[in-house]
């Protein structure tokens, strides 16, 4: 298959992944809903519902106009609305969608000419960068003192019922190895020579988080179910069996803006959230176990004035009151909130809104995340 030809799969593999992935979270994008938007600019809401339909109308339209539409400009459409959604909701700013926008992004680059060697194959190889980062920073994201003893058990739980208790204390403590598994996944899939290797590694990892996580294992967090699928669809189509074009010059590659815009976006930025100060949504920190951590200790009169709907995510006993911000979002939107500071200082301020209580019947609890290094 050509490279061009590929780079026409990805395209509209990334379209269907991203309609069916927003299908699946529709609470996140339009309706009725108690946990609050948290728009970019405070005075700015967007639609409010029912009317938010309307966004829900036009992305569809989009998608719809591009995956039948080899044009670029219906998809520059696409991508200046999908920032003007996030600008609305930064919750929407979910992982996959950033991965999905941003492919399409790089796509942009790509002149749709099979004539032109250096254009398309320097696009091509952006991709190839870009989902590579993927994986090795969700691989680095995995080093620290919580996904092997919590998160990977928690993930391999549903095994419980096939392997009995050895085998799953042995299971429990590869996940020692994950981190380093998926790092040299991101780097062989990079070097040609390895990818023999790296490529049915990837495939048998998203394989297993589907198992793991889909409707016979946790059936848990199913917006990211058709992410994974699109993972494999997109690792065949930038590594499997690739031939570099005979007239290609890699020194063009660094003429591209493109390769420019992946290496910022992909690998300098996401270095920052090893120390807190970039989103680790944005630099793959993918069931690694380390993001902030948020709960509302809520007085036994903000309690008293929830509406019934929210009270339901509140633990009680004779001490507190616990709202946890993560369940409550994830029940809600079907997808989990951007765990950062600004997204739960906002949920402090719509409870208390809601409450007619002053903040300090609703306290925020905020668990800066582990911090991996120290600048």
């Amino acid at each position: 298959m050509r490279i061009t030809q590929r780079l026409q799969l990805i395209r509209l593999t990334v379209l269907a992944g991203l309609f069916v992935s927003v299908l699946l979270s529709l609470n996140l994008w339009a309706g009725q809903r108690w946990f609050p938007k948290v728009p970019v600019f405070d005075d700015f809401s967007g639609l409010t519902a029912p009317y938010d339909f309307i966004n829900i109308a036009v992305l569809f339209s989009l998608l719809f106009v591009c995956f039948l539409s080899r044009s670029r400009k219906p998809v520059w459409c696409l991508l200046l609305f999908c920032v003007y959604l996030c600008v609305e909701d930064q919750n929407r700013l979910q992982p996959w969608f950033f991965n999905y926008v941003f492919i399409l992004l790089i796509l942009q680059f790509y002149k749709q000419r099979v004539d032109e060697s250096n254009n398309f194959m320097s696009v091509f190889i952006c991709l190839q960068i870009l989902v590579a980062l993927i994986y090795i920073f969700s691989g680095l994201q995995k080093f620290n003192t919580f996904f092997a003893p919590d998160t990977f058990p928690w993930l391999i739980d549903p095994l419980k019922s096939i392997l009995n208790a050895k085998q799953m204390a042995l299971l429990s403590k590869s996940g020692k190895l994950v981190p380093w598994v998926e790092l040299f996944t991101g780097i062989g899939l990079l070097v040609k020579p390895l990818r023999f290797i790296a490529l049915p590694l990837v495939i048998t990892m998203h394989v297993f988080i589907l198992m793991m996580l889909g409707p016979f294992g946790r059936s848990f967090n199913y917006v990211v179910w058709p992410w994974n699928i699109v993972m494999i669809l997109l690792c065949l189509l930038l590594y499997a069996n690739v031939r570099q074009e005979r007239f290609f010059d890699i020194s063009l590659l660094f003429k591209n803006l493109s390769f420019y815009l992946v290496l910022l976006v992909m690998l300098v930025l996401p270095v920052f959230s090893f120390s807190n100060h970039y989103d680790s949504y944005l630099s793959s920190s993918l069931y690694s176990g380390n993001t902030h951590g948020c709960k509302l200790i809520l007085s036994d009169r903000a309690y008293g004035r929830l509406p019934l709907y929210i009270r339901a995510y509140v633990v009680r006993n004779s001490d507190y009151n616990l709202l946890y911000v993560k369940q409550w979002a994830m029940a809600e939107l079907n997808a989990p909130c951007v765990p950062e500071y600004r997204i739960f200082e906002k949920v402090q301020e719509r409870v208390s809104l809601l409450s007619r209580c002053p903040p300090g019947d609703v306290r925020l609890d905020f668990k800066e995340r582990q911090r991996l290094f120290g600048f």
